[in-house]
């Protein structure tokens, strides 16, 4: 009996636990299928595409900030790279030695009277400038210099030979003219053109009536006051004495014109306002005498301003050369 029991303990215990085992095995079959569902239907799920978007979002922004370092650090070491050479440049220059120092004095002797010749077109002190460079290569007692001074000889040489205007008598001469102007219109003449001669005869005079004749002679009055000229020619309306006032103060405004022209060594200007004086002067045909101010003119028209300068790079082109060679080793 007591075996029979156990038996059955044994029995009922396997069978409960079959049924346990069965019962879990159901439960994870459905698990099993639910992660299956889950799995399928993962990209779906608005929590995992929020997700998703989320670490996306925060993917790119790493990617922007990295692609901003990197440009930073690109530049960053652009800027090295110059103070690198500029740092180079500095320990060159704080290394040279006699002769590089003076070799730079002298160009920047050469570029100042490069600048003297073109802005303020000083021929003599440029021509200073190239003498006192030649004498500081000279000191230098070196033979690699011997072409640059060569070059400052024939610059020289050039110099010389432009020719250079005297402002100081071109502006004498000016104020000669303005002093006699007054004094020269004053004394032109004024050409009047003759009047024609009366054609009736003194038979023809006393057949008219009195009232003929004060009409004559109101029409000689108006004749000889208005005088009515062609298009062309000065009209002699004015009085002597105001049409000289007129022609004055116009020859005076254009000569003060071109006397502050050449002040400021505008030659354009300066030509313009002479070559206005003269065309007033030759349309003036009623104002005689005044050839010797219209060859003033004239002459004061015909002096250049602004000659063509040579060209004095060269010898600064050398030395640069030079020096660039010396530091370079």
């Amino acid at each position: 009996m007591f075996a029979v029991i156990l038996l059955l303990a044994g029995a009922s215990g396997a069978y409960y636990a079959w049924i346990d085992l069965n019962k879990r095995l159901d439960e994870a079959a459905e698990q099993r299928q639910s992660l299956t569902h889950d799995i399928a239907t993962i990209d779906d799920s608005a929590v995992f595409l929020d997700f998703k978007n989320n670490w996306q979002g925060q993917v790119s922004t790493f990617d922007q900030r990295i692609n901003t370092l990197s440009e930073g650090l690109k530049e960053l070491a652009g800027r090295q790279e110059n103070i690198r050479r500029h740092v180079q440049k500095s320990l060159a220059r704080i290394n040279r030695g006699q002769l590089e120092w003076g070799l730079s004095e002298t160009l920047q002797v050469l570029h100042m009277a490069n600048h003297r010749l073109l802005i303020e077109r000083d021929i003599a002190g440029t021509t200073t400038a190239l003498n006192l460079a030649s004498k500081r290569l000279r000191a230098l007692n070196d033979p690699r210099l011997l072409p640059v001074r060569e070059s400052i000889s024939r610059q020289i040489g050039k110099l010389e030979n432009t020719p250079v205007p005297d402002w100081v008598g071109i502006s004498l001469k000016l104020n000669n003219t303005l002093a006699r102007l007054r004094q020269d219109i004053a004394g032109a003449a004024t050409a009047r053109e003759p009047q024609p001669e009366s054609s009736s005869t003194d038979s023809n005079e006393n057949k008219q009536t009195p009232w003929q004749k004060l009409a004559g002679q109101v029409k000689v009055f108006i004749d000889d006051s208005i005088k009515i000229t062609r298009k062309e020619q000065p009209s002699s309306m004015l009085v002597n004495g105001q049409d000289k006032e007129l022609v004055h103060e116009f020859l005076r405004a254009r000569l003060l014109s071109a006397q502050y022209a050449l002040a400021n060594r505008d030659d354009q200007s300066y030509h313009q306002e002479l070559e206005a004086a003269m065309a007033w002067l030759e349309k003036s045909t009623h104002l005689t005498g005044l050839g010797h101010l219209a060859n003033e003119l004239e002459d004061l028209n015909s002096v250049n301003l602004k000659p063509e300068l040579p060209d004095i790079s060269e010898p600064g082109m050398l030395l640069a050369e030079l020096l660039e060679k010396m530091e370079s080793r």
